[in-house]
């Protein structure tokens, strides 16, 4: 199990639609040195997805064993993971996952988060992560961490990283795609509709929103035959 804190709760972009501006960002498979950026990253785009996983004051602690155990999987843990760069900045991420990607380095990771959390907050944070879980279907390319910063937002960038993963899948022999989109996120629930995407069903949990105070996300699908 590699762990991602948004294993299935992938868009979380600005509430805004994004537009098209001259951002010509090398879009690359991630490796194993970018975890240090790709961490902080999403330490910022998804802040209330790690506040609920490691609690509001944890999020450093958090950060850090989520680091501890990306390091310790090795290229692993950054397994489907495309980046965008420019001028030599990390700006973006997104994940293409496949049910051929799963992998039996649970304990690794598990070990990383007791050493830095102790056995309470690695309990905790392990069990609030698995609410957002998806389990991928044979057919599926399952896209999340979709993360742009802050300062390259609303120019193209998820539109273009999105469209990679779909060449990703495609070369897969993947029938669609799929990803997770929380109801609060409008502007990122409108960028997958323009790009072809279906609301195939909502996702509803109590226990996501009493730890992400998010407790409904649509499913989206987009066909790739």
């Amino acid at each position: 199990m590699t762990i991602h804190v948004l294993q299935s709760q992938s868009g979380i972009l600005p509430p805004h639609a994004e537009v098209d501006l001259p951002i010509t960002a090398l879009i690359r498979p991630a490796h194993v040195g970018d975890v240090t950026a790709i961490i902080d990253l999403h330490s910022r785009a998804f802040a209330d997805t790690f506040g609920g996983a490691f609690g509001r004051n944890g999020i450093e602690r958090g950060t850090q064993a989520l680091a501890c155990a990306w390091q310790r999987q090795g290229a692993a843990a950054v397994r489907g993971m495309l980046v965008a760069e420019q001028d030599d900045l990390l700006i973006g991420t997104i994940t293409l996952r496949t049910w051929e990607m799963t992998n039996d380095d649970a304990g690794i990771a598990e070990l990383a988060f007791q050493e830095v959390l102790g056995m309470w907050g690695s309990t905790r944070s392990l069990f609030a992560l698995s609410i957002l879980d998806h389990r991928i279907d044979h057919h599926e390319g399952f896209v999340s961490d979709v993360a742009v910063l802050e300062s390259y937002r609303r120019s193209g960038v998820a539109r273009r990283m999105v469209a990679r993963a779909e060449e990703e899948a495609r070369a897969r022999r993947k029938r669609f795609l799929g990803l997770y989109v929380s109801s609060h996120n409008t502007g990122a629930r409108n960028l997958y509709l323009s790009l072809g995407f279906v609301e195939a069903h909502t996702r509803r949990s109590l226990l996501a929103w009493l730890f992400f105070r998010q407790g409904t996300w649509y499913y989206m699908r987009k066909s790739l035959l």
